[in-house]
Formats: C-alpha cells, structure tokens, sequence
C-alpha cells in the first residue's frame, strides 16, 4: 500500500481546542517544522505529498526534495488564501496578488490565456475563473518537482454539483502539458464517476473517504465501497481514521482489505504513528 502525507495550511484545519490551534499554527508555520514532520512520514515509509500549498510548505518541500526521493502531487488553488484574500482584497485584488507572484514568462502566458477567454471572464464563468486561479498557482509551482495535479476539493464539489466535467478535463489537458498527471479529491466518488463517465480514465488517483464508520463517505458507505471494488487501484483513502475514532493500525487494515491503491496520512497520524515507533502494519509503499 502507498502511503500518502497531507500537508495544508494549518490554519485551514479543525482543532479540539483553541489552545491546539495555537500552538499547531504557531509550529507548522515554520519551515523546519514542516521539514521535520516530513522526515517523520518518511521513516513511516511515505514516499508521497498531497500538498495545498503556501510560502511555508513550499519552502519545506523544496528542501526535502533536494534531500529525499518523494512525489508531491500539488492541490490547487490553495482556496484558504484565496477566500481569505476576497474578503480582504476582492476578486480583482486576489487576482493581482497571485498575478504579481508569477515570472515575467509566466505573466505573459497568463495574459495570452485570459484574453482569449475574455467573454467567459466577463460573465464570470465558474470554469473560466477556476482555471485562472489555478493556471496562476501552477505557473509558481517553480522550485518544486510535481508529479500530479489535483483540483482543491471545494472546488470539485461545486463543479461536481454543477455537474461540470469540463473543469476536470481541462485540468487534466493542462496537466498533461506540463508533464504531470490529474487526480481528483473528492468526498463524492459515485457521484464524480457519474459526472465524468468515461473521463475518469484520464485521472490514475482519486482520493476519497474511506472508513469502517462510512464517514464522509457520499452518498453511503456501501455505494463508495462498491465503487472502489470496480477499480480498487485508482483509489486512496482518505479520512481513514473517521475523525480520530478509528485507530490508524484498524483503519489501514480496511483499507487493505479493499486492495486500494493507498491511504492518506493527515499531521496527527503521522506524529502519533511516529511516536509510537511505527505504523503497526505490513504496508508495502512506492510511487504510483
């Protein structure tokens, strides 16, 4: 089984208590931190990084990458910052602080892209503007050896409820072009191979929920299961411990027994695994 680290902003996650939120942001917002918990992960056997990524964790990852042979398939756009800096900035401000990140190659591209999209940026078109944002976060992948390329999850259930492929194949035509793969994240499975049909073929890893408690997992547990069945080796698990219900050793035995391709570690498995001196199961882990 491939084992998958999670990194996002810590910011962007749920904490028990005001005070561990605090304290996790306080330290994963430094570079050797993130650096640190990835050489954790690593000595569990991970050998690839779900990434949303920000100034930190780039920084992190370019370093660890130069040390250590791992995958990092990149989660864009990094909707945290983005809804925090349209709340702060507006669309047009949010815009220009991703644009002014960019090379002066990268800004022309971009530029040369948005005009032959004008009409669908001026009516606003959910894809158009998705793909924006996205093209803008891919061009400042610089530094960073990506292998996959994977809508952020609120993005793709919108786009999922909209039942808008598109979003999703072009993703993957722009993925290709860079020399990467797509992938899909999604707590809505079933419904992502309904939407896409045949197209699912164009995405080798879709992560989804995947538990003994079915939490998370749309529209029920034994839909997603038997979706997963079909084609156990195009899915990772994700959400296995059920929110923290479900010891990591049992939740990964699960997922062995379904012959899914891999599971996802969020930071609090990975740091109590370590802990403990291991993950407690065979796992076989690689690259995909």
């Amino acid at each position: 089984m491939n084992l998958v680290l999670e990194l996002r902003p810590p910011e962007s996650r749920f904490y028990g208590s005001w005070q561990e939120r605090l304290e996790t942001v306080a330290r994963l917002r430094r570079p050797d931190e993130v650096h640190a918990l990835c050489e954790q992960a690593h000595a569990l056997g991970v050998r690839t990084i779900l990434a949303v990524l920000d100034d930190t964790i780039r920084e992190a990852l370019i370093a660890f990458q130069r040390w250590r042979e791992v995958e990092v398939w990149a989660v864009l756009p990094n909707m945290f910052a983005f809804i925090r800096d349209l709340t702060d900035l507006g669309m047009v401000g949010a815009a220009r602080a991703r644009f002014l990140r960019l090379t002066p190659a990268a800004m022309t591209r971009t530029t040369l892209g948005a005009l032959g999209n004008l009409g669908s940026i001026r009516r606003r078109d959910f894809v158009t503007g998705a793909l924006l944002v996205a093209d803008m976060e891919m061009a400042a992948l610089r530094g960073l050896r990506v292998a996959r390329l994977l809508l952020h999850p609120q993005l793709t259930e919108i786009a999922l409820a909209g039942g808008l492929p598109t979003l999703f194949t072009e993703l993957a035509t722009r993925a290709t072009r860079q020399g990467m793969e797509a992938g899909i994240v999604t707590h809505n499975p079933v419904r992502a191979a309904t939407v896409l049909g045949a197209d699912l073929t164009h995405f080798p890893v879709v992560i989804a929920p995947c538990n003994p408690r079915g939490y998370k997992m749309f529209p029920d547990r034994e839909a997603c299961e038997q979706l997963f069945r079909s084609d156990p080796g195009r899915f990772f698990a994700d959400e296995l411990t059920a929110g923290g219900s479900v010891p990591v050793e049992t939740a990964l035995a699960h997922v062995q027994e379904l012959g899914l391709a891999g599971a996802v570690l969020d930071v609090r498995a990975v740091e109590a695994a370590y802990r403990e001196g291991g993950l407690g199961v065979g796992t076989a882990t690689g690259a995909v």
